[in-house]
């Protein structure tokens, strides 16, 4: 079974995303296996480990932080719910353009 061959619309897409996410600061790769398509992005920071982040070319996104062992409780969970909310604000904003979209 010979490989998948990207989508070149979804390609474009992925190959905007890395180029936006180096803008930001980000090291961005996209990367094809068996013909699909993610992205692995990484920030560094000086003094601490990586944020490593990847997306695939379906949607989803991962992001992956150190912590560090001494932070409290009550910070831990500041940083998350930080990123909980912006996440689900963006998503919030796309969900309500898409529900009022023509054929929907």
């Amino acid at each position: 079974m010979s490989p998948r061959v990207p989508d070149p619309k979804t390609a474009a897409r992925m190959h905007a995303i890395t180029d936006d996410l180096g803008v930001a600061g980000l090291d961005a790769q996209v990367h094809a296996t068996r013909g699909v398509l993610d992205i692995t992005a990484s920030l560094h920071q000086p003094g601490g480990l990586s944020t490593e982040v990847i997306v695939d070319e379906d949607g989803y996104v991962q992001i992956s932080y150190w912590n560090a062992p001494g932070a409290t409780a009550a910070q831990v969970v500041a940083v998350i719910t930080a990123a909980l909310a912006a996440i689900t604000s963006a998503t919030a904003g796309e969900a309500a353009r898409v529900a009022g979209s023509p054929g929907r």
